[in-house]
């Protein structure tokens, strides 16, 4: 059994969890208004390729100023989807919002090169079990 600490509390981790999603959301939208402006379009036209609805309503897109309130860290009524969080890293490129959400859970998001370091130690210590697999049987020869 383990006591608990006062300290040891994952609520503020999860009170944490929007605005962290919303400041990398923010860092990879960047800070210019043309720029934003393209990402939009980016993003409805993933959405709309995928044939999915980031927004509630009779609105079939998202505009500039939605794109803002889901960026804006003060606001609290306009909060993406995870499907529409999903869209915007794929339109910008950038996983840092999924990054900010499974940190929570304690996961992290895998990069190809990731992966790749991760398929080469497997074989590494799969080798290491080999050779010592054999050399036990070498000794029993």
């Amino acid at each position: 059994m383990r006591q608990l600490s006062l300290f040891d509390d994952d609520n503020g981790a999860l009170a944490g969890v929007m605005p962290a999603i919303r400041a990398a959301m923010n860092r990879a939208a960047g800070a210019d208004a043309e720029g934003r402006k393209r990402l939009v379009d980016r993003i409805n036209a993933l959405a709309t390729n995928a044939g999915v609805r980031l927004t509630q309503g009779n609105a079939k897109a998202i505009s500039k100023d939605l794109l803002d309130k889901w960026l804006s860290p003060s606001d609290r009524e306009h909060t993406p989807s995870l499907l529409a969080v999903v869209v915007f890293c794929k339109a910008t490129g950038d996983p840092a919002p999924l990054r900010a959400a499974l940190t929570v859970l304690g996961l992290d998001v895998m990069t190809a090169e990731d992966k790749r370091q991760r398929d080469y130690g497997r074989a590494c210590l799969e080798e290491k079990a080999v050779r010592k697999r054999k050399k036990m049987l070498e000794e029993n020869i």
